[in-house]
């Protein structure tokens, strides 16, 4: 009987595994090489929230929107990646239409904003010099030394600043048992990603990767606050001709 008990445990043990991305959701895109930065920031609601998140899928409604884009309708390219990976655990997931009869039990609202990249600034180069006086004295003309006096050499440029696209990720549950209640915050996603322009062709596209991911572990229900160096292939911000 111990046996069997035994040879039971073990099995359970080798079907079971562990979820992904447990710790970090965006550990895939992590490389020392790279020249770009993901900086990424999950603050989270009530532990009661997830528990009717969880409870609410497979068959919970979420409405995604985008409430600031940028041009080109970035925002949209960011929105329809989440609303993929949020499928992977919450099926009914989508883009928020107007067509809507009444808004759904959930609701994701998606800002963007970007900062261009810019030189930083210069720094003043300056050396200190062996200074020299020199007077003449009874037709003789004698000279010293004296402290050391700064020259300028003029200024050094600053390093470069790269550019940074960041988003912000709201995710509200709606009681549509009182329409009159206030949404209640199930969680917030702030990540911002700073790349090199010439190597990183639309922005977008990387952003939209990041919040891929997002929605893939839209269950975890630990903060997270994370900064990390990648790569523009695995942001895959270069899309291909």
């Amino acid at each position: 009987m111990k046996s069997l008990t035994v040879l039971a445990a073990v099995s359970l043990l080798l079907s079971w595994t562990p979820p992904a991305r447990a710790g970090n959701p965006l550990d895939g895109l992590i490389s020392n090489r790279g020249a770009a930065t993901v900086e990424y920031e999950r603050a989270v609601g009530r532990h009661a929230e997830f528990v009717r998140l969880t409870e609410a899928a497979p068959s919970a409604g979420v409405a995604v929107s985008v409430v600031a884009d940028l041009p080109g309708q970035a925002g949209q390219k960011v929105a329809a990646a989440y609303v993929e990976g949020l499928r992977k655990a919450l099926p009914q997931a989508s883009l928020a239409s107007a067509r809507d009869a009444s808004p759904p039990q959930f609701v994701a609202e998606i800002g963007l904003s970007a900062s261009e990249g810019r030189q930083g600034q210069a720094e003043k180069q300056i050396m200190a010099g062996q200074g020299t006086t020199c007077m003449q004295v009874e037709k003789k003309l004698q000279c010293t030394e004296t402290a050391p006096a700064p020259n300028p050499l003029g200024k050094k440029n600053g390093s470069m600043i790269n550019p940074e696209i960041t988003v912000k990720i709201r995710f509200y549950r709606h009681d549509l048992d009182d329409s009159s209640a206030a949404p209640v915050t199930v969680f917030e996603d702030a990540y911002s990603v700073s790349y090199v322009e010439t190597e990183c062709s639309d922005p977008a596209l990387a952003a939209a990767t990041v919040a891929r991911l997002l929605g893939e572990s839209v269950m975890t229900s630990r903060a997270v606050n994370i900064s990390f160096p990648t790569t523009p292939r695995q942001l895959g911000c270069n899309p291909k001709t």
